[in-house]
């Protein structure tokens, strides 16, 4: 009874086994089944490299641009706002005043026949005077940035007071912008001083430049002090 039942199952236990065997054969991983998956990773790599990278990077370069843009706007905006709280006709008449104290073209002629005539105003004996052109712009330090000047070596005597008196009305009077420089006094004997120093009056010559509307931008009107300097000399230039 036992052969014959298990011939009964047999056969049944051979099939199935056949059948799993087949279906790990099936089931075996073969070099076929790759290539589309490659295939998409490939896809999907070129996508990445040649599309989604640029339009990211792309995406960047459009924020930058954006907030620099929107960053000028609020300095022209700013400026606008500046521009419009000032008094435009104050500021053609400081301008006026200005370009009297620092003008395009000064004579060397000019100038150093107001330094002689203010000094014979004081009783002072020219000892030496010379001037020539000179480029204050560039590398010299200085508080007049891409001007020219008249500039060169002056002596004079007479007495000490006269001497304060003049090297105070050219520092504070003068009608033009000017600088002295390596001031040296000497006594002479009696009441007799000698003064010795170096004179620079300067212009600026007008020239066409670009102007940069988004540099940090000041009202000239919070130098006041030298715009009543600049009234001062001025009204001593017309007398």
């Amino acid at each position: 009874m036992a052969d014959q039942s298990q011939q009964k199952v047999n056969p049944k236990i051979k099939k199935d086994l056949a059948t799993l065997s087949e279906r790990a054969k099936k089931s075996q991983l073969k070099i076929s089944d790759l290539i589309i998956p490659i295939a998409v990773i490939i896809v999907l790599i070129l996508l990445s490299v040649l599309v989604f990278i640029p339009m990211i990077n792309k995406a960047n370069e459009y924020r930058s641009e954006l907030k620099e843009v929107n960053q000028k706007i609020e300095t022209l905006d700013s400026l606008q706002t500046a521009l419009n709280e000032m008094d435009s006709a104050q500021l053609v008449s400081d301008l006026l005043v200005a370009k009297q104290i620092i003008p395009k073209v000064l004579q060397v002629s000019d100038f150093v026949y107001y330094i002689d005539t203010l000094a014979r105003s004081k009783n002072l004996t020219t000892k030496e005077i010379s001037a020539g052109d000179v480029s204050v712009g560039g590398g010299e330090q200085t508080t007049v940035k891409k001007s020219l000047g008249v500039s060169g070596p002056l002596s004079y005597s007479g007495s000490y007071t006269s001497i304060l008196e003049f090297l105070d009305e050219i520092q504070a009077y003068s009608p033009y912008l000017v600088t002295l420089k390596n001031i040296s006094m000497s006594h002479g004997g009696d009441d007799t001083w000698s003064v010795d120093f170096d004179l620079t009056g300067y212009y600026i010559p007008e020239t066409d430049t670009d102007v940069d509307l988004y540099i940090p931008f000041s009202k000239y009107t919070q130098f006041s002090d030298i715009i009543d300097i600049f009234s001062v000399r001025v009204s001593k230039l017309e007398e």
